[in-house]
Protein backbone atom coordinates (compact mmCIF):
# COMPACT_ATOMS: atom_id res chain seq x y z
CA UNK A 1 0.00 0.00 0.00
CA UNK A 2 1.73 -0.41 0.53
CA UNK A 3 2.58 -2.05 -4.60
CA UNK A 4 0.41 -2.14 -4.18
CA UNK A 5 -6.11 3.49 -5.90
CA UNK A 6 -8.80 4.29 -3.52
CA UNK A 7 -12.36 3.09 -2.53
CA UNK A 8 -14.83 5.72 -3.27
CA UNK A 9 -15.19 6.46 0.74
CA UNK A 10 -12.22 6.22 1.87
CA UNK A 11 -8.27 7.75 1.28
CA UNK A 12 -4.79 5.59 1.34
CA UNK A 13 -2.37 4.27 0.84
CA UNK A 14 -2.63 3.44 -2.57
CA UNK A 15 -3.62 0.87 -5.04
CA UNK A 16 -5.78 1.43 -8.47
CA UNK A 17 -8.28 -0.16 -9.25
CA UNK A 18 -10.69 0.73 -12.46
CA UNK A 19 -13.44 3.29 -11.90
CA UNK A 20 -11.96 4.09 -8.35
CA UNK A 21 -9.43 6.54 -7.44
CA UNK A 22 -5.78 5.29 -6.21
CA UNK A 23 -4.43 3.56 -3.09
CA UNK A 24 -1.65 1.78 -1.39
CA UNK A 25 -1.11 -0.62 1.19
CA UNK A 26 -0.17 -1.24 5.08
CA UNK A 27 0.52 -4.10 6.85
CA UNK A 28 1.50 -4.71 10.66
CA UNK A 29 2.24 -7.98 10.64
CA UNK A 30 2.93 -9.66 7.30
CA UNK A 31 1.25 -13.02 6.51
CA UNK A 32 4.45 -14.90 4.68
CA UNK A 33 2.37 -17.04 2.54
CA UNK A 34 3.89 -15.36 -0.09
CA UNK A 35 5.44 -17.16 -3.67
CA UNK A 36 8.43 -16.17 -5.23
CA UNK A 37 9.17 -16.70 -9.31
CA UNK A 38 11.73 -18.49 -10.32
CA UNK A 39 13.91 -15.80 -11.92
CA UNK A 40 17.40 -16.35 -10.55
CA UNK A 41 18.62 -14.35 -13.77
CA UNK A 42 21.38 -11.57 -12.86
CA UNK A 43 20.13 -7.98 -12.68
CA UNK A 44 22.52 -5.69 -14.77
CA UNK A 45 24.45 -2.09 -13.05
CA UNK A 46 22.45 -2.63 -9.93
CA UNK A 47 24.62 -2.40 -6.89
CA UNK A 48 21.26 -3.34 -4.30
CA UNK A 49 19.86 -6.31 -5.74
CA UNK A 50 22.44 -9.39 -7.88
CA UNK A 51 19.31 -10.92 -9.03
CA UNK A 52 15.64 -10.97 -9.64
CA UNK A 53 14.64 -13.38 -6.90
CA UNK A 54 17.47 -11.01 -4.28
CA UNK A 55 14.90 -8.10 -5.30
CA UNK A 56 11.63 -10.02 -4.94
CA UNK A 57 12.42 -11.61 -1.49
CA UNK A 58 13.73 -8.24 -0.26
CA UNK A 59 9.51 -6.82 -1.48
CA UNK A 60 7.91 -9.66 0.17
CA UNK A 61 10.20 -9.18 3.49
CA UNK A 62 10.23 -5.43 3.39
CA UNK A 63 7.04 -4.19 2.06
CA UNK A 64 4.09 -5.12 4.06
CA UNK A 65 6.41 -3.58 6.92
CA UNK A 66 7.23 -0.57 5.22
CA UNK A 67 3.33 0.13 4.50
CA UNK A 68 2.63 -0.75 8.50
CA UNK A 69 4.88 2.44 9.39
CA UNK A 70 2.58 4.78 7.21
CA UNK A 71 0.42 7.17 8.70
CA UNK A 72 -3.35 6.88 8.67
CA UNK A 73 -4.71 8.77 5.44
CA UNK A 74 -7.74 11.41 5.05
CA UNK A 75 -10.73 9.73 3.97
CA UNK A 76 -13.03 11.18 1.24
CA UNK A 77 -15.61 11.59 4.53
CA UNK A 78 -15.25 14.45 6.67
CA UNK A 79 -13.34 12.99 9.77
CA UNK A 80 -12.40 9.59 8.26
CA UNK A 81 -9.03 8.02 8.80
CA UNK A 82 -8.09 5.14 6.63
CA UNK A 83 -5.15 2.47 7.17
CA UNK A 84 -4.17 0.16 4.40
CA UNK A 85 -3.06 -3.36 5.34
CA UNK A 86 -1.05 -5.52 2.85
CA UNK A 87 -1.90 -8.81 3.50
CA UNK A 88 0.49 -11.07 0.83
CA UNK A 89 2.73 -10.19 -1.86
CA UNK A 90 3.28 -12.87 -4.23
CA UNK A 91 5.57 -12.71 -7.39
CA UNK A 92 5.11 -15.72 -9.99
CA UNK A 93 6.52 -16.15 -13.91
CA UNK A 94 4.14 -14.32 -16.14
CA UNK A 95 3.33 -15.64 -19.89
CA UNK A 96 6.40 -13.75 -21.44
CA UNK A 97 10.08 -15.61 -21.29
CA UNK A 98 11.19 -13.46 -18.49
CA UNK A 99 7.97 -12.25 -17.23
CA UNK A 100 6.95 -11.36 -13.62
CA UNK A 101 3.51 -11.45 -12.26
CA UNK A 102 3.00 -9.41 -9.14
CA UNK A 103 0.07 -9.74 -6.98
CA UNK A 104 -0.54 -8.05 -3.86
CA UNK A 105 -3.88 -8.43 -1.47
CA UNK A 106 -4.98 -5.30 0.54
CA UNK A 107 -7.41 -4.52 2.83
CA UNK A 108 -8.66 -0.65 3.85
CA UNK A 109 -9.91 0.04 7.70
CA UNK A 110 -11.80 2.78 8.43
CA UNK A 111 -12.15 4.82 11.07
CA UNK A 112 -13.79 7.55 13.02
CA UNK A 113 -12.90 9.05 16.42
CA UNK A 114 -10.65 5.80 17.08
CA UNK A 115 -13.06 3.16 16.02
CA UNK A 116 -13.38 0.86 13.05
CA UNK A 117 -16.33 1.26 11.51
CA UNK A 118 -15.77 -0.62 8.04
CA UNK A 119 -13.43 -3.11 6.13
CA UNK A 120 -12.85 -3.04 2.27
CA UNK A 121 -10.39 -5.79 0.46
CA UNK A 122 -8.85 -5.19 -2.63
CA UNK A 123 -6.26 -7.24 -4.69
CA UNK A 124 -4.25 -6.48 -7.53
CA UNK A 125 -2.52 -8.52 -10.24
CA UNK A 126 -0.22 -6.97 -13.01
CA UNK A 127 2.74 -8.04 -15.26
CA UNK A 128 5.84 -6.06 -14.32
CA UNK A 129 6.72 -6.27 -18.01
CA UNK A 130 3.21 -4.39 -18.94
CA UNK A 131 4.30 -1.17 -16.64
CA UNK A 132 6.25 1.44 -16.05
CA UNK A 133 7.51 2.14 -12.51
CA UNK A 134 8.41 5.60 -10.96
CA UNK A 135 8.27 7.68 -8.05
CA UNK A 136 4.60 9.12 -6.70
CA UNK A 137 5.07 12.31 -5.66
CA UNK A 138 2.17 14.21 -7.31
CA UNK A 139 -0.41 12.90 -4.79
CA UNK A 140 -3.74 14.76 -4.00
CA UNK A 141 -4.16 12.68 -1.11
CA UNK A 142 -2.67 14.00 2.83
CA UNK A 143 -2.10 11.82 5.80
CA UNK A 144 -3.34 12.37 9.42
CA UNK A 145 -0.72 15.28 9.97
CA UNK A 146 -1.96 16.95 6.86
CA UNK A 147 1.26 15.70 4.26
CA UNK A 148 1.37 14.55 1.12
CA UNK A 149 1.14 10.73 0.52
CA UNK A 150 4.22 9.84 -1.37
CA UNK A 151 5.05 6.62 -2.57
CA UNK A 152 5.58 4.47 -6.29
CA UNK A 153 3.22 4.65 -8.78
CA UNK A 154 2.40 1.54 -11.42
CA UNK A 155 1.28 2.93 -15.28
CA UNK A 156 0.35 0.71 -17.58
CA UNK A 157 2.04 0.69 -20.84
CA UNK A 158 -1.24 0.52 -22.47
CA UNK A 159 -5.06 -0.06 -21.56
CA UNK A 160 -5.80 -1.13 -18.31
CA UNK A 161 -3.28 -3.80 -17.79
CA UNK A 162 -3.75 -3.82 -14.14
CA UNK A 163 -6.30 -6.76 -12.79
CA UNK A 164 -8.23 -5.65 -9.92
CA UNK A 165 -11.08 -7.09 -7.13
CA UNK A 166 -12.85 -4.46 -4.86
CA UNK A 167 -14.13 -6.89 -1.79
CA UNK A 168 -14.39 -10.02 -4.70
CA UNK A 169 -15.96 -7.78 -7.35
CA UNK A 170 -13.40 -7.78 -10.65
CA UNK A 171 -12.58 -4.52 -12.08
CA UNK A 172 -8.90 -3.10 -14.29
CA UNK A 173 -7.09 0.16 -14.36
CA UNK A 174 -4.99 1.60 -16.11
CA UNK A 175 -2.37 2.11 -13.17
CA UNK A 176 -1.94 1.39 -9.39
CA UNK A 177 0.25 3.16 -6.48
CA UNK A 178 1.61 1.96 -2.90
CA UNK A 179 2.02 4.96 -0.53
CA UNK A 180 5.29 4.75 1.52
CA UNK A 181 6.16 7.52 3.32
CA UNK A 182 9.57 6.94 4.72
CA UNK A 183 12.16 8.46 2.37
CA UNK A 184 15.56 5.73 3.01
CA UNK A 185 12.32 2.65 2.31
CA UNK A 186 10.34 4.09 -0.97
CA UNK A 187 13.98 4.60 -2.40
CA UNK A 188 15.26 1.40 -1.58
CA UNK A 189 11.57 -0.16 -2.34
CA UNK A 190 11.84 1.36 -5.89
CA UNK A 191 15.08 0.31 -6.66
CA UNK A 192 13.85 -3.40 -6.00
CA UNK A 193 10.88 -2.26 -8.44
CA UNK A 194 12.62 -1.47 -10.74
CA UNK A 195 15.36 -4.11 -11.10
CA UNK A 196 12.38 -6.55 -11.49
CA UNK A 197 11.50 -4.09 -14.12
CA UNK A 198 14.99 -4.59 -15.95
CA UNK A 199 14.87 -8.38 -15.51
CA UNK A 200 11.54 -8.86 -17.36
CA UNK A 201 12.04 -6.24 -19.92
CA UNK A 202 8.76 -4.84 -21.36
CA UNK A 203 6.14 -7.26 -23.34
CA UNK A 204 7.07 -7.19 -27.25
Amino acid sequence: MSVLTKAPWALTVLICAAAAPSFAGVRAFPEFENIMSEHPQLIANDGEFASAEDAEAYLIETLPLAAAGNPKYRGEKEGTLTQWLTKTVKFRPSATPHGILITMDEEAVEFRDGVKTGVVTHDVEFAIEDVRVSELSDSAYLTESGEKALGIIFHCNSGKCIAARWNGAPSSADKTDISIQDPALRAKILKAFEALKRAAGDRG
